[in-house]
């Protein structure tokens, strides 16, 4: 998760983590150890709590702690103090909790946006219901629609104004930079350029930034 990575980069610096990553086929053979271990009715010794990453593994009193889910291991990151920028707000009072509201709602509106793109096994289908998902009124025009008014509101560059945060970093991965890429079946790399300038260019204000750049630095993959 392009978040959390940047999150504990900010936090913990080049060496105070690491950053291990797996083949598709290391995953896959994981995966098949840790069902394999359930069938036999324990948990195993899999290194997967789930079946899905990114995990987090810390240190605890009973050896270690395996977290799961991107917006908890960002969140945790983010909040941990240190760091040359604040990802997540800090402080207890209203507005303060009030911008923490905006980050989360970034954050969880990405991953139901694109959770919820039409997945029919029907290629035809698919793309057309993927069209009528990015037109005018359907569920990824209402969402972009949404995060470019927070974004007008915010008077820019960022979701909280000139504050980046970690619901900027999901905001340009995994969503705008997959339209862009070319990477969200049937829907336009020209897409936010086109009808969502602000998030168009938020995604480069956020590139640019100077704790991505020197995390780019560090892991340029």
């Amino acid at each position: 998760c392009y978040a959390a990575r940047i999150a504990l980069f900010n936090a913990l610096g080049k060496d105070g983590w690491t950053d291990e990553r797996l083949l598709q086929s290391q995953f896959k053979k994981l995966k098949q150890e840790a069902a394999e271990q359930r069938k036999s009715g324990g948990a195993g010794t899999s290194v997967l709590a789930t079946d899905n990453l990114p995990q987090l593994v810390l240190p605890s009193a009973g050896g270690t702690l395996t977290v799961t889910q991107s917006h908890a291991i960002a969140r945790w990151a983010a909040r941990q103090p240190g760091g040359s920028h604040e990802l997540y707000p800090r402080a207890a009072d209203a507005a303060a909790l009030q911008s923490a509201l905006l980050v989360d709602e970034a954050m969880a509106l990405v991953d139901g946006v694109v959770g919820l793109a039409p997945k029919d096994q029907d290629k035809a289908l698919r793309l057309q219901r993927r069209a009528e998902y990015a037109g005018e009124g359907g569920g990824l025009w209402v969402a972009m629609g949404l995060l470019e008014g927070r974004l007008a509101a915010s008077a820019g560059p960022f979701l909280l104004g000139a504050q980046l945060t970690i619901g900027d970093l999901y905001m340009k991965k995994p969503l705008v930079d997959m339209i862009k890429d070319g990477q969200f079946e049937a829907v336009e790399n020209d897409y936010v350029q086109r009808h969502f300038p602000r998030l168009f260019e938020h995604s480069q204000r956020v590139e640019e930034h100077e704790l991505v750049q020197q995390y780019l630095k560090e892991y340029p993959n």
